[in-house]
């Protein structure tokens, strides 16, 4: 009888202390949402996407932020708890997304936005075309310094074409702002790849964007449509210079020749 008295004696302080564990972990949760919602902030959340150059007026004019309170742990120190008036002729430098929280960092002035690329002062964005190993196999990605080589005929006075080509440096240093998404080259009906003109395969191409002035954007244009661009990406230790370039002749009259 004693034992058995002692099993139940057992039992039950055994439940008692699983049931003071439960309460003890449901209050500390409460305690700790309740310390969450007291150390809360006020956020300004997209309600829809809104496309870069959209001002802070307009944000504020049309609502396409709400407010909420959130935990101060769980967004970032630079979070907006408004869009006021001093971001009224502010523009927003990249899209948000619905539901996103909007930075301080999103704003930025009006004059270098452009169709949502921050431009750098007196630079225009300019798009070429370039196949994946002309642009470092990939490896270039916005921001990056590159320098744009030209891969030409020469043409003589009259301006036919000769069939001797030459490469010199077209741009020694530019930004790039923005790369395309690569184009896979277009299979032809005996599964092969479609060559393209002058019978060089298609590899496929990408899109490149970069921030050139106005001479810089005359000159890669005219190369684009003349020859083909080769790009090389830079480092802070590479310096490159314009000069003659290298020909495809085994002498040439000022210029190095290829296998020289």
């Amino acid at each position: 009888m004693t034992r058995r008295i002692l099993t139940i004696t057992l039992a039950v302080l055994v439940a008692a202390l699983g049931t003071a564990g439960v309460l003890y972990y449901a209050l500390s949760a409460d305690s700790r949402a309740r310390a969450a919602l007291t150390d809360a902030v006020t956020v300004a959340i997209a309600v829809e996407r809104i496309p870069a150059g959209t001002t802070g007026a307009r944000i504020r004019a049309e609502e396409l932020v709400r407010l909420e309170r959130m935990p101060r742990s769980s967004v970032p120190g630079t979070a907006l708890p408004a869009v006021g008036a001093e971001y009224d002729k502010l523009v927003l430098t990249s899209n948000i997304a619905p539901g996103q929280v909007l930075l301080k960092a999103n704003f930025g002035e009006q004059s270098q936005v452009t169709s949502g690329l921050s431009l750098p002062d007196g630079k225009m964005a300019v798009t070429v075309q370039t196949g994946a190993p002309q642009q470092v196999a990939g490896y270039v990605r916005p921001g990056a310094q590159v320098a744009i080589f030209l891969t030409y005929k020469l043409v003589d006075k009259d301006g036919n074409e000769s069939k001797i080509e030459r490469t010199r440096l077209l741009l020694p240093k530019v930004e790039v702002m923005a790369v395309g998404t690569y184009t896979p080259p277009r299979a032809n009906a005996d599964g092969g790849s479609t060559a393209a003109a002058g019978g060089t395969s298609t590899n496929g191409t990408l899109l490149l964007t970069l921030a050139v002035d106005q001479k810089e954007a005359e000159r890669l244009i005219l190369g684009l449509n003349t020859g083909s661009l080769y790009l090389g990406l830079l480092t802070d230790t590479v310096t490159v210079r314009p000069g003659t370039g290298v020909e495809n002749t085994d002498t040439a009259g000022g210029v190095t020749s290829i296998f020289q």
